[in-house]
């Protein structure tokens, strides 16, 4: 299955440069070809200029987060298509992301040992025919079925974030962040 990719351009988005130096160093000697991002802004111009099959990032980023990272790179048409895979400390992505509303996108859950990593890039990459025709956290994190709405951990500021965006909607009468979901 390897063979598929054989010298595919990828992009390395992570905050911690020891991280980012490793999954480039690790890649490499699979025979992608890498470039590495330091924030959000270099991540969409890499993936303007250089094209990648497929983008990596970590999910929560020093300067933002993974569902910044998705908006503004479905906002530029060069990069719309770029397929994302998150690496996460939990298994959840927002509605919008499950449903695919800003490209292909999956979501690792870590610790992820390198073979699976280089599963879900090729599971990722592999032509259009051959790949899931939604994305698929479950996939990723072994859970049956959709993952969950509910985000734990930092569920309150994600969610307040996502009904601030529009992504999810405010019931009416309620003071509290967890809106309804919007109808798809």
């Amino acid at each position: 299955m390897r063979a598929v990719s054989a010298s595919a351009q990828l992009v390395i988005l992570a905050d911690h440069p020891k991280l980012q130096q490793l999954y480039a160093h690790r890649l490499r000697e699979h025979g992608y070809r890498v470039e590495t991002a330091s924030d959000i802004e270099d991540a969409v111009v890499a993936a303007i200029v250089k094209r990648p099959r497929l983008l990596i990032a970590e999910w929560l980023l020093g300067r933002g987060h993974g569902l910044e990272l998705a908006r503004r790179l479905h906002a530029v048409a060069a990069a719309s298509a770029t397929p994302i895979l998150f690496l996460a400390d939990e298994p959840s992505l927002p509605l919008a992301l499950q449903r695919g509303e800003h490209g292909p996108i999956d979501l690792l859950v870590r610790p992820v040992p390198f073979e699976r990593l280089l599963d879900a890039i090729e599971r990722m990459i592999a032509p259009a025919a051959a790949r899931p025709s939604a994305p698929s956290a479950s996939a990723s994190t072994g859970e049956d079925g959709a993952v969950a709405a509910a985000l734990p951990g930092r569920a309150r500021a994600v969610i307040e974030e996502l009904v601030e965006s529009g992504l999810l909607a405010r019931r009416e009468g309620s003071g509290n962040a967890a809106g309804e979901r919007s109808s798809p």
